[in-house]
């Protein structure tokens, strides 16, 4: 399953590329995200690093291993989550015009069984809409945090 959907926000790409990645920021607008930490030092940031998240997902705490696939500040990053039942990728792409930045958010799930295969359709429905949600808070701190600049 795959979909694709976007944001205007009114900042530089630079601006929010920063919220993308620092787990401290991501806490401000990913919809219940619980813990994240980089498993190498931050000054190692880039292609190949590993990443844990946990994340509290209809009333439980899921842990996902990631590894960031892609990673070009301020315009691209690409990132691998890995749970027992399932991959995905997700991907933001950044590009600026003016004073303003397109944000667009790609994510592709791979099921790896059967009942997760079965819910695709209903799963893929509510990502999206969570990843549409995420988005505007998104764009809600980004523009919050640069009013204040």
């Amino acid at each position: 399953m795959d979909f694709v959907c976007d944001i205007e926000i009114g900042a530089e790409a630079g601006q929010i590329f920063p919220w993308l990645e620092e787990p401290e920021r991501m806490m401000q607008w990913v919809q219940g995200l619980e813990h994240s930490e980089y498993l190498s030092p931050i000054e190692d940031l880039g292609v190949g690093i590993r990443f844990r998240q946990r994340m509290r997902e209809m009333g439980r705490s899921v842990t996902y291993e990631g590894e960031v696939l892609e990673r070009e500040p301020p315009q691209a990053l690409v990132v691998a989550l890995t749970h027992r039942r399932f991959h995905m990728r997700i991907g933001y792409h950044l590009s600026q015009k003016e004073a303003m930045t397109r944000l667009e958010y790609r994510l592709h799930l791979q099921p790896l069984d059967s009942t997760v295969a079965r819910m695709e359709r209903a799963m893929g429905w509510m990502l999206e809409r969570s990843a549409r949600q995420q988005l505007t808070r998104l764009k809600g701190c980004v523009q919050a945090s640069a009013q204040t600049f």
